[in-house]
């Protein structure tokens, strides 16, 4: 192995480990998988990945964007949410950000739970039915994210 495929497969490794905390934090964590992704097609050297599986693989990336908020949406809304505290919730991602690892749990559902209390004006139990339905919503658009990340990994690997 020569020093330029040693450097690409170092960086390889350096992007995917930041794009999947990125899927975590509020980071763009995908973009940063596609870099690595890019990195690894390099490193494996020529024949590089067909068209198709770069189609592939930015859908993928940019779907990893919607599952987020879609997953968050719909858990904030299955479980009663009002428009104000799904704004909470993702509020409370980027304030939770900065006191991590907790924050990360605790702030997309202290951001609903205070916007459905404070500014809805509804009663506890209902504020936190809110908050508990974006956490639940967070969290499976993170496992997506992850899913979606892997596969996008997976297929330049094999492609």
């Amino acid at each position: 192995m020569d020093w330029l495929s040693i450097c690409l497969w170092s960086l390889t490794v350096l992007l995917t480990a930041v794009g999947f905390a990125g899927t975590i934090l509020p980071l763009p964590g995908p973009l940063f998988v596609l870099g690595g992704c890019i990195c690894m097609a390099f490193a494996q050297g020529a024949p590089y990945p067909a068209w198709w599986v770069w189609c592939l693989v930015g859908m993928l990336c940019a779907g990893s964007f919607v599952i987020d908020n879609i997953c968050t949406y719909f858990g904030a809304r299955q479980f009663g949410s009002s428009k104000a505290a799904m704004w909470g919730s993702i509020i409370g991602v980027f304030m939770g950000a900065f006191f991590f690892p907790i924050g990360l749990i605790l702030g997309p559902f202290a951001g609903a739970f205070i916007a459905e209390f404070f500014v809805v004006k509804r009663s506890t139990q209902e504020s936190l039915k809110s908050g508990t339905g974006a956490l639940l919503g967070y969290f499976a658009g993170v496992l997506g994210k992850m899913l979606l990340c892997a596969a996008m990994l997976g297929l330049v690997y094999l492609g």
